[in-house]
């Protein structure tokens, strides 16, 4: 049996007037699938009319953010929605940024925490369980639509999909990128595997990858309800060779890069996902810009403590890339749902 549990009383508030942006509220709720014994917890972000002084804005996260209202109304209205996904040791706030940026425009938003693969809870395998994490999105989003304390301000014509670095690849298998195991396990043993899957977060993951069962991972992910993929930094192209791993992608396809990207490079992900992708949009982020660039801006504290993850090139400013980033990925929406 499947459950979600979302809680809190909606409530109702006139219709936003066009032009105007919104205050952003803010709930954390936890689903459980049964099926495959898994917990998913996930925030939520979505366009409110209330204000810091009717709920008070609580947080403990080291990051340098927009206010947000904890557990605040609805609005009485249809928004389209957008489901995140974080990279390898990040979890459902790692793009607190771009969630919280949607909202302010008009978005509903949804990020889970993929089990096993956050900074608080690294279990190996799940390092390399690259099916896990598709499985997760359309999981969350089957609950999301079927809980109607939610689902009634989703416009479900209009899901989005956005995700960094391996979920940037989760945002590709969603289109209908198929990855190949098999090739997966032989570029492992090349230099450029060698590289790519010895992470900052676990280290060296070749060989659970060799350990990969390949015959039972599903093939194919693609999910006809969401319309219009983002991937920014997306990693694991090296399971990737050919335009048909990729034919089953009908759908809209923005792709965005980073010049000195060193833990998934250009040329064999970004780039690379981008010429097998027909009619896929791709933005190169020219200069020093590096992997970790998508990740929310830190605090003094966090960039003392966790530096190669929120210390950028000094040329490069984060917070004017994420504004560029911001306005890319909301123009890709607004287009495309």
């Amino acid at each position: 049996m499947h459950k979600c549990l979302l809680t809190n009383i909606l409530l109702f508030i006139p219709i936003l007037m066009a032009g105007q942006t919104f205050s952003i509220g803010e709930k954390s709720m936890t689903c459980y699938d049964s099926l495959r014994n898994r917990q998913i917890s996930f925030e939520i972000w979505y366009p409110t009319y209330e204000t810091d002084s009717t709920h008070v804005r609580i947080t403990d996260l080291p990051f340098i953010l927009d206010p947000t209202i904890r557990n605040a109304g609805f609005i009485q209205r249809k928004f389209p929605l957008i489901l995140l996904s974080h990279g390898t040791g990040g979890n459902r706030f790692s793009l607190a940024w771009l969630a919280i940026f949607l909202a302010k425009n008009g978005y509903i938003v949804a990020a889970p925490d993929h089990w096993g693969n956050t900074f608080d809870n690294k279990i190996p395998e799940y390092f390399v369980r690259y099916w896990e994490r598709p499985l997760d999105i359309s999981f969350l989003l089957t609950q999301i639509l079927n809980d109607k304390t939610i689902s009634l301000y989703i416009d479900s014509a209009k899901i989005g999909m956005a995700g960094f670095s391996f979920g940037g690849y989760t945002s590709l298998a969603l289109a209908g990128a198929a990855l190949n195991c098999s090739l997966l396990k032989k570029f492992a043993e090349t230099p450029e595997g060698k590289k790519e899957f010895n992470v900052p977060e676990l280290g060296d993951l070749r060989e659970l990858i060799r350990q990969i069962p390949c015959g039972s991972v599903p093939q194919t992910f693609k999910d006809r309800r969401i319309k219009a993929f983002v991937a920014m930094s997306p990693a694991l192209g090296l399971g990737f060779q050919s335009t048909e791993q990729t034919r089953q992608i009908e759908s809209p396809v923005l792709i965005i890069a980073s010049e000195s990207d060193q833990i998934a490079p250009v040329k064999t992900n970004a780039g690379f996902y981008h010429k097998l992708i027909h009619d896929s949009d791709y933005i190169l982020l020219q200069g020093k810009v590096g992997h970790y660039v998508f990740l929310n801006e830190g605090n003094e504290n966090l960039k003392k403590e966790a530096k190669k993850y929120y210390v950028d090139d000094k040329t490069v400013d984060r917070e004017d890339v994420h504004m560029k980033v911001e306005k890319d990925i909301i123009l890709f929406f607004r287009k495309s749902l």
